[in-house]
Formats: structure tokens, sequence, C-alpha cells
């Protein structure tokens, strides 16, 4: 599936950047980002390993909970987590964020199983889900400007 596909199928309009960058990346593409820049800053960030537009429509199963495509696999991270602590919540540092918005977010990229993501309810502004905790950091206002704070492995 294509990624004009992905976004009619989903409602979702993804920022032009993001589009013009997918179609210039390789799967596998890493860029470094630090998203603790004021406790750390010589520090040169995580290697975020970013999906071709390919791997993005590729089918992820979770054993025993389901399966999705790469994009949305938020849906069986929060599954999971709804399922064992019964909350519709998870932290974040702007507060409590809804399971279904986070389950709604556009994944982009991983690394060492966490996630980056689009969050389409905050104009597409870029996440990371932390799967060892569940919780979600919003670490920059848009796919543009987390690009210019990002280096080409």
């Amino acid at each position: 599936m294509n990624i004009d596909s992905i976004q009619k199928l989903h409602c979702i309009i993804l920022p032009e950047k993001y589009l013009r960058f997918l179609s210039d990346i390789n799967n596998g593409n890493e860029y470094y980002f630090n998203e603790h820049v004021v406790e750390d800053p010589d520090f040169e960030g995580r290697c975020w390993w970013f999906f071709d537009e390919v791997a993005l429509s590729k089918d992820i199963e979770m054993f025993q909970v389901g399966h999705a495509p790469t994009h949305q696999q938020l849906i069986l991270y929060l599954k999971i987590f709804q399922e064992f602590s019964n909350d519709d919540f998870v932290h974040s540092n702007d507060g409590k964020i809804s399971t279904n918005r986070v389950s709604n977010g556009f994944v982009i990229a991983e690394e060492n199983g966490d996630l980056l993501y689009l969050d389409p309810e905050d104009n597409c502004s870029v996440w990371i889900f932390y799967h060892d905790g569940n919780d979600v950091m919003k670490v920059s206002d848009s796919f543009e400007k987390w690009l210019s704070k990002a280096t080409l492995a």
C-alpha cells in the first residue's frame, strides 16, 4: 500500500515535509536526535531507524495481541497497556494523554523498541512512545522542526 492510499484509508493528511522526506529515504535510514538536549546537550542523540513507504505497510504481529501495519503498531502496545493497567491515559510531558489519541499516532521510526510517531490530533507534532513504560513525550511541534535538529547517521 502506498502512502497516498494509507492517508486516504485513515483520513489523515501527513505533513508535506515528511512526505518529501519519505520519498527520498531508503528503508533503515537513521537519524540521531537528542530529546534531552537541556539535560545532556553534548549527547548526539538516539539513532532513529526510519521506515520507508513499503515498511510502513508491513504487517506486525504481537503474539496473543493481534496484528497491525507498522504505521499503526501503537494500537497493539496500547491494547496490552489497557488490559494490564485498566487505564485510558498514558503519562506525557504535556500531562495525561488518552490512549485513543496515542493509538491514532502515525509511527514513522523505531529505536530499540521505542517508537517515533506523528500525532494527527496535534498538527502532526512529533512524539516518542516509550515501550517499556508506556509513556509518551512530545519532542517537536512539527516534523520539519524535528528534522532540522536531527543529524543523518
